[in-house]
């Protein structure tokens, strides 16, 4: 606990600083800024941006391994070996924060996919056990930062301010993944290899982690909410579970398996209507980081409930319009902007309600977000074995029927929770007339 300088009042350290000592309510409603100042937000970001950019490498790595003399297939068991560092850095990332801070284990976490990307750099002269170290820690850097990077907004904002924030966090990590293949390219054609181009990589990590250590200082001193614990529990991911908090868990979940079974088998896809997946990656890229951008100021002001059923309609208009197109690439062009339209949006907003929803209801917000995220993860690990089932037995077209079914099913659920906040509404405005008229 410490003083300020004008008033007696105690008030709790920050997690920025080091771990909390507070189990105060995480409302958030009297304490935190209406926005954070551009010197602090913008570095932020532009770490963001860095580190998405080198997590979105992975599709130079089996150049890489075949430059060093290796199967280019071995690229996929590295990749495997990362995805179980990401969900095993995802369950330890609140734990960790809890000891050291939040700001510090973001640029821990920039170290530490610095030395992934150099890892990469050096398989030429390390062989493959530098090829699966720099896969395992790339995994475990990508999900500290990707679970704890929210956590730092939303400890330092109002509930109100916190969707312009998240949103303009995802589109920086979106673009850093969409600038990440044309930098690769460019640096690897310049340069002669791929080596070098994660050595660009490396450095932009290492960029990353500068930033974040320049506005530590300067971020613990913004005001800043009391939070519980951040460490992850059994009861803390069953408080949310039982809570109202459980529906934007399931809807991200759900969206997540939309956007892996489309951007995992859009090859399939294309080759199936005669086109190519490029039409795909480079629309969704441009239309999710310019919308993310572009409506974050705007999107903070509505509805969360509507703007996500919004959302989800707008996701299923794009792959219906996928489903039924046949050779048009114009068709295939409008129906990923509408995909990218809904979904591109929809993780901000479920993120900004699962925590807003805890805050009000004295739950965890830190666990809050964390829950939501590991859904996230579910989603976007699990469906693409479920997709490939499908595929294999009743081809792609069946695949995106089912991915239809699935944002059916958010919106059904959207549905009712409007109605239900309605008739909340309702009973609680019937119980105010009648304490007036008594």
């Amino acid at each position: 606990m410490r003083k300020t300088d004008n008033t007696s009042r105690q008030e709790p350290e920050t997690l920025s600083a080091r771990a909390p000592t507070e189990t105060a309510l995480d409302t958030g409603a009297d304490t935190g800024a209406d926005r954070l100042p551009p010197r602090l937000f913008a570095p932020y970001l532009a770490s963001a941006v860095a580190l998405a950019m080198s997590y979105g490498s992975s599709f130079l790595l089996s150049d890489a391994l075949r430059a060093a003399g290796y199967p280019a297939s071995t690229a996929g068991a590295v990749v495997s070996a990362g995805t179980v560092a990401t969900l095993i850095g995802s369950l330890a990332a609140g734990r960790l924060a809890e000891r050291a801070g939040i700001l510090p284990l973001v640029v821990a976490s920039a170290a530490i996919m610095a030395v992934a990307m150099a890892c990469f750099a050096l398989i030429g002269v390390g062989g493959l056990s530098l090829a699966y170290a720099g896969g395992l820690l790339l995994g475990l850097g990508w999900a500290v930062f990707y679970m704890l990077a929210p956590l730092q907004l939303i400890h330092c904002l109002r509930p109100a301010a916190r969707l312009e924030a998240l949103t303009l966090l995802s589109g920086s990590q979106m673009l850093g993944i969409g600038l990440s293949a044309p930098l690769g390219r460019a640096v690897s054609g310049a340069f002669g290899g791929p080596a070098h181009a994660y050595a660009c990589y490396a450095a932009f990590c290492a960029l990353a982690a500068v930033l974040c250590l320049a506005i530590r200082k300067r971020m613990a001193d913004q005001p800043q909410l009391p939070m519980r614990a951040v460490a992850l529990s059994v009861p803390s991911i069953l408080s949310i579970l039982r809570a109202r908090t459980l529906a934007p868990v399931l809807m991200i979940g759900v969206a997540a398996c939309t956007f892996a079974g489309l951007s995992t088998f859009q090859g399939l896809y294309a080759a199936s209507r005669g086109t190519t997946p490029d039409i795909f990656f480079l629309a969704f890229t441009i239309t999710t980081v310019a919308l993310r951008f572009s409506v974050a100021s705007m999107i903070g002001r509505l509805p969360l409930v509507r703007l996500a059923l919004a959302l989800f309609v707008a996701t299923l208009l794009g792959i219906g319009l996928l489903a039924i197109n046949e050779k048009s690439r114009i068709l295939y062009a409008v129906a990923t902007i509408l995909f990218a339209t809904g979904y591109g949006l929809t993780y901000s907003t479920l993120n900004a309600m699962v925590v807003n929803l805890a805050g009000e209801r004295g739950l965890s917000i830190p666990a809050a977000s964390q829950v939501f995220t590991l859904g996230y993860f579910v989603g976007l690990f699990g469906f693409p074995f479920i997709a490939g089932s499908v595929i294999a037995v009743y081809g792609i077209d069946a695949a995106l029927l089912v991915m239809v079914g699935l944002v059916m099913a958010n919106i059904a659920g959207a549905c009712w929770i409007s109605r239900r906040d309605r008739a909340e509404a309702e009973r609680m405005s019937g119980r105010r007339a009648a304490r007036i008229r008594r």
